[in-house]
């Protein structure tokens, strides 16, 4: 016959692997190099929007989340969009004008390769267009087409190496035009392509720009640049996108773009156009380090803390019956 203790000890033995299981997701998490999650689309802090459409796609700026996170407005367990952009480590970088650049060896692990990126060599011009993912050699600057194409599997492998729920991929950029004109203009074009035809799969594309009309438009760019907002606490916050820092300035993604409902054979390209650059080095990244989700999740929080008050319920219980 099972007595009182027991039962109890027992208990008290799947709380602690229920409570071990959880930090070991928490752990992972950490391991695997999340730096930042960003807020649910439609969050709020201190009545202000983080999160702007452009068109299919969503952008925030990380100097303004640092200043709501900073006011106490917006949660610190998002994370720190203070980190160092990913040029030869984690993150894969897509259009840079620095020379000698490329995409072997990167994420967790130094374990995956990419096609190099997109070079405006040196920053020498101020209206630019390029295509990555579909090896193509008519990109300017030298590693024009090295190392492609891209296909969605290869997409798929690298973000889920920093978390298995990972499927959308998150973008960043690097602005570096400090004294300057701030405010550049920015059109994209992601999509699914065969890999045989380099046709776009149809139905399989998102866009980037001003009209939030669902369809990709190059003439209508979005503009990216300083703003000010006041806060309903009164609170005026001084955006400033374009830092120079080697840091982030600005994340975005398309909630639409799960690559799971696409063949992991087929090309996974990315058509920018970029305008009124000013300074050489803005650089645009692919990341798996920046989650949608919070890191660790709401949900994790809550079966630590169930967990913990059942473990001291069922230590009280022991207690009493001794």
């Amino acid at each position: 016959m099972t007595t009182h203790s027991q039962r109890c000890n027992r208990v008290g033995r799947i709380v602690v692997l229920a409570c071990t299981a959880c930090l070991s997701a928490w752990a992972g998490n950490a391991a695997a190099a999340i730096t930042a999650s960003l807020p649910p689309i439609g969050s709020t802090f201190d009545g202000i929007p983080v999160a702007y459409q452009y068109d299919q796609f969503y952008g925030y700026s990380t100097d303004l989340m640092t200043q709501l996170q900073t006011a106490g407005y917006m949660d610190t367990h998002y994370g720190s969009y203070d980190f160092a952009t990913g040029t030869g480590g984690l993150d894969v970088l897509l259009y840079t004008g620095a020379t000698g650049q490329d995409n072997q060896g990167v994420g967790p692990g130094g374990a995956y390769n990419f096609e190099d990126p997109v070079l405006n060599s040196g920053g020498s011009t101020t209206d630019f267009e390029g295509w990555w993912g579909q090896n193509d050699p008519t990109n300017s600057g030298t590693h024009a087409g090295h190392n492609g194409p891209v296909t969605v599997g290869q997409v798929l492998d690298y973000l889920h190496a920093f978390d298995p729920n990972n499927d959308i991929p998150i973008f960043y950029a690097d602005i570096n035009q400090t004294g300057k004109d701030p405010t550049i203009y920015v059109s994209i074009n992601a999509y699914i392509a065969d890999p045989t035809t380099f046709a776009p799969v149809p139905g399989a594309a998102w866009a980037m720009d001003a009209v939030n009309n669902g369809s990709y438009d190059a003439t209508n760019p979005a503009m990216v640049g300083n703003f000010s907002v006041t806060g309903t606490s009164g609170t005026t916050y001084n955006v400033d996108v374009a830092k120079g820092s080697g840091k982030p300035d600005f994340i975005f993604y398309s909630p639409g773009m799960d690559l799971t409902a696409y063949d992991p054979n087929a090309l996974f390209v990315m058509n920018g156009h970029i305008g009124n650059l000013s300074d050489g080095f803005e650089e645009f990244f692919l990341t798996g380090g920046i989650a949608t989700q919070l890191v660790p999740a709401p949900a994790g929080y809550l079966l630590l803390s169930v967990g913990l008050l059942a473990l001291v319920g069922v230590r009280r219980s022991a207690g009493a019956s001794a």
